[in-house]
């Protein structure tokens, strides 16, 4: 059964559970080729065998290896948008600083885990050839740690129409020249006290753009 007809199922019918937990699986054996080697380097041949999935079962799940690439990048990044949107605020009794040191901190720390490393190189690689993932992408991470650092500025702090603007150069500070050289792989002695540093630097930016109280 094509894997369309399922939509004419109810959402607690078995058969489109086994169909999702069938391509849960194809993702989970895709991911780490997929993010090693990029897309030039993955085939669905390569992914059935080091997965031990049945070709039928990954041909009807997904017909092209572009397919498998959008497939493992959307769920990638609904997983990422969903941590960073459900985590829990800054404690609102800490002062400004504190409560936006909390939060960069918190996305900076998700932003260099490995996997999270590959996933931003596989769309810079190849996330040109698909337009539209690429903006699922960016509304994935970046976007959403922008609001989330706009609403920490107090109400009446700034106008409602530069909170975005200033959050995204307090988010642009943070990330600095440290997260470049994580993405090209390069560790460098010290890069945690970089980061600290880029923060502290980000943080007084953002406060010195609010208006006096």
């Amino acid at each position: 059964m094509q894997e369309g007809s399922s939509r004419k199922w109810r959402d607690d019918d078995p058969r489109r559970l086994r169909m999702a937990e069938t391509r849960a699986s194809i993702l989970r054996a895709a991911r780490p080729i997929l993010l090693r080697d990029g897309l030039g380097g993955t085939t669905l041949d390569r992914v059935a065998a080091e997965g031990g999935i049945a070709k039928m079962t990954l041909y009807r799940h997904f017909p092209s290896k572009e397919a498998l690439f959008e497939g493992l990048v959307t769920a990638m990044c609904e997983y990422m948008r969903e941590e960073i949107e459900n985590a829990a605020p800054p404690d609102i009794n800490k002062p400004r600083a504190d409560r936006l040191a909390e939060e960069l901190h918190a996305f900076i720390t998700a932003l260099l885990e490995p996997d999270a490393l590959a996933l931003y190189r596989l769309i810079v690689a190849d996330g040109w050839r698909f337009p539209a993932l690429s903006k699922v992408f960016e509304l994935s991470g970046m976007r959403v740690i922008r609001q989330r650092i706009a609403g920490l500025l107090e109400p009446g702090a700034v106008p409602s129409s530069a909170s975005l603007t200033i959050a995204g150069g307090i988010v642009a500070l943070a990330l600095g020249d440290a997260y470049q050289r994580a993405i090209m792989g390069i560790v460098e002695e010290g890069d945690a006290e970089v980061f600290e540093h880029q923060i502290e630097d980000a943080i007084a930016y953002g406060l010195s753009r609010l208006s006096p109280s």
